[in-house]
């Protein structure tokens, strides 16, 4: 797909109504993008599992169909304990603009699910539109964005970027899905492109209120200038620890198959013996008893059997890669597979997940601060004003964020517990029903049971005791 996306928009840069600088920027992202196909497919086709390795160390008949998914658990172990909840604001209650656009582009779900596309590629993207009903939110993979760093390194921040806005199959493209839109971030602009014909590009401007692109980066681990785009969890180490894996893997396959069945060993055959041995082999393998005549020299045919071969070297091998793939990833051995022979406590439990976690909440404050912004342009957009005219409680919009360490439900319940017999009212707030369990549409209902008993003890007691629910006796 990386490959026909990327055939479909090498002709943007001859799109029709396109200004001469728009085109030079058209230029350096179509290069750009291309520049990055090759290996974006790569570390998709390991996330995927659809990996084969090209030299196994060994020669046999049987085909290897191994592969190996640990380079979907470096992604998936981390991608789980980055979770969006939501916004708020210093004044306690909602932005009617930020409501509007949640409602409209599904913007918590939406990060959510892109989260794990950040981890095999290294990053993605928010864009921020408006198709004349307010303003819309998309997040992109690295297959459907490209973008120019910022001079200035800014975090987030782009030069420029290009995001393909909309893909379907045409009458022109054989039934492949090519992009049909396609945008250009600029400062203080958002080129639309369409295709409308095989390579056949049109271009309009989109002036924009905001004078920075309204594509935003989300980086993993960003090094400055040498990766301010981030890096990839499928990182060369990965890639190689997996391809050892699928060998052990294949090497375990064929020893099981080849020591799976007797293997009989002949010595001193006469030339039609061993011929008729070839031609049989599966027949003189499980026959009991075997016939042999003396040769002219008079010895006699020996059989003898080969002992099976023990699997453990290859367990061996395959934990002592699954420590170093632990090592390079923060990834908990057992969620590789690899059981302990003795159960782990639970602090060694929680102790094994500190490292991921400790990544997790790395990668939080680094989100937080962009996804932050977006929330600001989107409500701007939405108000048809800018950020730099946002006033009151619009400014201190919060990114809030489940807390990586507490994992399971259970672990959240008790911390949400214990965090209530410290601070007071703690217990009484949504969050706390939220940690300990209540879905979000029960929510509502057991708020509505809190307020009518609420109101039946503050009437119980404005009337001495009377039963507030007995209309005769409040009369």
């Amino acid at each position: 797909m990386a490959e026909q996306i990327s055939g479909g928009i090498s002709g943007i840069k001859d799109a029709a109504g396109m200004g001469a600088g728009v085109r030079e920027w058209a230029d350096r992202l179509a290069d750009e993008y291309d520049a990055h196909v090759a290996h974006n497919a790569l570390v998709r086709r390991y996330f995927e599992g659809n990996v084969r390795v090209k030299d196994y160390g060994a020669g046999a008949d049987t085909p290897c169909d191994q592969t190996c998914y640990w380079p979907a658990k470096a992604v998936d172990a981390l991608a789980e304990r980055v979770r969006l909840r939501g916004f708020s604001f210093d004044d306690g209650e909602a932005d009617p603009d930020l409501e509007a656009v949640m409602r409209r582009c599904g913007l918590v779900n939406a990060y959510n699910r892109y989260v794990p596309a950040k981890y095999v590629n290294g990053c993605m993207a928010a864009t921020v539109t408006t198709d004349g009903t307010g303003a819309r939110v998309r997040f992109h993979s690295a297959d459907t964005f490209t973008a120019i760093p910022d001079p200035d390194f800014g975090h987030g921040v782009v030069a420029a970027g290009l995001a393909i806005a909309r893909r379907e199959r045409t009458a022109w493209s054989r039934e492949r899905e090519v992009p049909t839109i396609v945008n250009l971030h600029l400062p203080g602009n958002v080129v639309e492109c369409r295709q409308v014909g095989p390579g056949e590009w049109v271009a309009e401007d989109g002036p924009s209120r905001e004078p920075e692109p309204t594509l935003y980066v989300f980086a993993h681990k960003p090094m400055g200038s040498s990766a301010p785009f981030g890096r990839t969890r499928i990182n060369r180490f990965v890639r190689d620890i997996t391809d050892d894996a699928i060998r052990c893997l294949w090497h375990m396959q064929i020893s099981g198959a080849y020591y799976s069945v007797p293997k009989l060993l002949f010595l001193n055959l006469t030339s039609r013996q061993y011929d008729a041995m070839l031609e049989g082999k599966d027949k003189f393998q499980l026959d009991k008893v075997l016939l042999a005549e003396q040769n002219p020299d008079g010895s006699t045919a020996q059989i003898s059997q080969l002992s099976g071969n023990s699997p453990q070297p290859f367990i061996d091998e395959l934990m002592a890669l699954a420590k170093q793939f632990s090592g390079i990833t923060s990834v908990p051995l057992n969620s590789l597979g690899i059981v302990q022979d003795n159960p782990s406590s639970a602090e060694a439990i929680q102790a094994a997940r500190e490292d991921i976690c400790l990544v997790a909440e790395q990668d939080i404050a680094d989100d937080r601060e962009i996804i932050e912004h977006v929330a600001r342009v989107a409500m701007a957009v939405e108000g048809n004003s800018t950020v730099a005219e946002l006033a009151g409680s619009q400014l201190s919009c919060h990114a809030n964020y489940r807390e990586p360490m507490l994992h399971s439900r259970s672990e959240m319940a008790d911390w949400a517990v214990k965090v209530a017999s410290m601070r007071e009212g703690f217990g009484s707030t949504d969050f706390a029903a939220t940690a300990v369990g209540i879905p979000d549409a029960d929510l509502a209902s057991v708020k509505s049971d809190e307020r009518r008993q609420k109101a039946a003890s503050i009437a119980s007691g404005i009337f001495g005791g009377a039963n507030a629910n007995d209309p005769g006796q409040l009369g």
